[in-house]
């Protein structure tokens, strides 16, 4: 399994996908942030309670739109070119990136400060901060730079400068008992903190040297189909909780933002899980010039691999989740925080369902191939809509979770049309009990084993039975399904 993972075949070729090393690297990263803002949704939950929580959450909702709004697909399209081109033009892009995110920076963090009338007097400050210096709290698109650089592992010192910040910066207004607009204002410094580090041991790789003006433009535009349907989708993420505060009161809204959390946990942990991807899938494709059917064929084999290997794992932790939802709620924010039980098991599948569809999703841009994407946000943000208000008046905390569900169904679905229609089925039919067996293994042990073992046989059952579904999937794999060469290894 690790000569699949991590190494091409053949007689002194090291390297190959680098796919476990890269991901490693920026799930350290990545992890330290999540667990991060886990440790301060968790910390306020207990020392200040679900109406507090409640508008934290929502700060971070407006912010999280913002931030994709500042993104606007680039993120994505960065590194399948920097997984195309070879290291000479590894400054070029990097250059063109800065340019964009310039441009996008100053215009997301305009809009943002126009809107704050609108916004809860206790989260202006924050937004306001993060408006005017959104270029910099919007920084997070170095994965793929430091992934090609051969530097995977310098992703973590940003997430621990912003860890630190975050943590440290959350206890001490708690402990100092300030505003509760200090909560949210330190979550924006962290972001800061993570711009400016991330910036810095980025520079020290390549020069960090602004394109031009059109050079930021034409990079925008090339990911104008990412960027909308991103922007659409980040926006689909938070309606439920927006139509929630608009419907409920503030209890409410605390109870489902800590329940809606695991989902939050889950998107990160998709980002995670396929950004490593993307440059592989644009390495397997090649640059249009030099496309091939094998191409799309390297393309598909590799994507069918990482949704069953990956979706069975995220199935399996779906219903170990379910099972200790209850417990786990309870440790983590408190007896106050019944309500967010059920919002937390909805959460789950929804994470597997997002983590499907940005394998997906990951597949399709290094093909050019992304205007399919705006429409189906655009759909999933209609289904929402609708979904919220017929069913949050019903009950708010199961009804806005249930449309969120629908919403992001709605999603995958058109990522798997799209996916079929220009590479192909993304899955075997030999490859689906491969990737359901975690999940019903899982949800067997849940049913078999008496309630006080569940803590620890369910997610043994979990961890026992991806691993063995990984296994068996990885090595089917044929050894022609991974040519790449040692310099290739490194993208």
């Amino acid at each position: 399994m690790y000569r699949l993972v991590n190494r091409s075949f053949g007689r002194g070729r090291l390297g190959g996908l680098r796919y476990g090393a890269n991901l490693l690297g920026q799930a350290a990263g990545r992890g330290l942030y999540l667990a991060a803002g886990f440790a301060a949704f968790v910390m306020i939950g207990h020392a200040a309670g679900p109406e507090v929580l409640g508008r934290y959450g929502l700060a971070l909702a407006v912010l999280a739109v913002a931030l994709i709004a500042a993104d606007f697909g680039t993120t994505l399209t960065f590194g399948a070119r920097l997984g195309a081109v070879g290291p000479e033009m590894r400054a070029t892009e990097f250059g063109r990136m800065l340019s964009a995110r310039l441009i996008l920076g100053l215009g997301s963090g305009t809009v943002l400060l126009c809107l704050l009338p609108l916004l809860p007097g206790a989260i202006r400050p924050s937004l306001a901060f993060a408006g005017l210096l959104m270029p910099l709290t919007a920084a997070r698109f170095l994965d793929a730079l430091f992934q090609v650089c051969e530097r995977p592992s310098w992703s973590v010192w940003p997430s621990l400068a912003n860890a630190a910040t975050l943590i440290g910066g959350t206890a001490l207004a708690l402990w100092l008992q300030l505003p509760e607009a200090a909560l949210s204002l330190v979550a924006v410094a962290a972001g800061i903190t993570y711009g400016v580090v991330g910036l810095s041991l980025a520079g020290r790789l390549v020069a960090a040297r602004p394109a031009s003006l059109s050079d930021g433009l034409a990079t925008i535009r090339a990911a104008a189909g990412v960027g909308i349907s991103n922007a659409l989708g980040s926006l689909n993420g938070r309606i439920s909780l927006m139509m929630l505060a608009a419907f409920a009161g503030a209890v409410e809204l605390g109870q489902f933002t800590a329940g809606f959390r695991v989902f939050e946990l889950g998107a990160a942990v998709a980002i995670t899980l396929c950004a490593p991807l993307v440059p592989v899938f644009g390495r397997a494709v090649g640059t249009p010039a030099g496309r091939s059917a094998g191409g799309l064929e390297a393309l598909r084999t590799h994507v069918r691999i990482a949704l069953t290997v990956i979706v069975g794992a995220a199935c399996a932790c779906a219903v170990a989740a379910c099972a200790l939802a209850e417990p786990l709620v309870r440790l983590a924010f408190g007896s106050d925080f019944g309500g967010a039980v059920p919002v937390v098991r909805v959460a789950t599948v929804m994470s597997v369902l997002l983590i499907a569809a940005t394998i997906l999703f990951a597949g399709l841009v290094p093909l050019g191939r992304t205007a399919f994407a705006v429409r189906g946000s655009a759909a999933a943000c209609a289904t929402n809509l609708i979904a919220c208000t017929l069913l949050i008046p019903r009950d708010p905390l199961i009804g806005a979770a249930g449309a969120a569900l629908l919403a992001e169904a709605a999603m995958l679905l058109v990522l798997v049309h799209a996916f079929w229609r220009e590479a192909g089925p993304p899955l075997e039919l030999a490859t689906v009990p491969l990737l359901a067996g975690p999940g019903l293994a899982t949800a067997f042990a849940w049913a078999a084993f008496p309630a006080p073992l569940a803590p620890v046989t369910v997610p043994a059952v979990a961890i026992l039975s991806a691993a063995a579904a990984a296994w068996l999937c990885l090595r089917r794999v044929p050894a022609q399904t991974v040519p790449l060469t040692v310099s290739e290894a490194s993208s």
